[in-house]
Formats: C-alpha cells, sequence, structure tokens
C-alpha cells in the first residue's frame, strides 16, 4: 500500500467537491456558489483540476481509463458551467468521485518501491 500525501489532498478536495454540489442542490446559500449552478460548476471544476494535480502521470491501461475520465470531466465541465443545468453537474460529481476512487485504489494496490541496492 503506498497511499501518500498526494492522496490525502486528493481526498481532501474530493469530499469539498462533493460538499459544493450539495451546497447549491440544497440551496444552503454557501457563499460563491449560493444556489447558482453556473458557480457551483465552476467552483467544483476548480476543485476537480485541484484533484487531478496531486496525481503522478504513470503508464498503462490505467492511466488511459484515467486519462478518459479526464476528457469526460472537462467536457461536462464546460457543459455544467454553460447550460447551468444541474444533471451535467452531477454527472461531473460522479465523474470526479470516479477518478478519485480509480486513482486511490490504484496506488493502493501498488507495492512500495524498493530502493536498489548497490
Amino acid at each position: 500500500m503506498t497511499l501518500t500525501r498526494r492522496d490525502a489532498a486528493a481526498t481532501v478536495f474530493t469530499v469539498l467537491v462533493v460538499l459544493a454540489f450539495l451546497a447549491t442542490h440544497e440551496g444552503w446559500g454557501v457563499p460563491l456558489i449560493g444556489d447558482s449552478h453556473r458557480w457551483a460548476a465552476g467552483a467544483i471544476a476548480l476543485l476537480g483540476m485541484a484533484t487531478c494535480g496531486c496525481g503522478k502521470p504513470g503508464e498503462g491501461a490505467a492511466t488511459r481509463m484515467l486519462a478518459a475520465l479526464g476528457v469526460v470531466a472537462f467536457v461536462l465541465a464546460i457543459v455544467a458551467i454553460a447550460t447551468g443545468s444541474l444533471t451535467p453537474l452531477s454527472l461531473l460529481v460522479a465523474d470526479i468521485v470516479l477518478l478519485w476512487l480509480a486513482a486511490t485504489l490504484r496506488h493502493a494496490s501498488t507495492p512500495p518501491r524498493r530502493p536498489l541496492m548497490t
């Protein structure tokens, strides 16, 4: 198991994504977001980018799958901001959570690196 501080930071950002979605969905009147789906989409997109920034590039099929989910998240963010609709916003949040889950599981299942002996 090789979870790091970066994984912890990504978890915090993902929790903030879910809280921002709940704030706009339930109309909590949180500053910046309020009950506006567009403002929530912008905030969630920025938090999603911060979450993505916590990751490391990798290789293989898992990386290609995560990249595809990232492209879908980007498109959903644009659609959510442009339309102000709750449906693409909901899908965006689900995509970000799925990205976080897949990346965290991949990191947790990777054996720790052993230093080379010289």
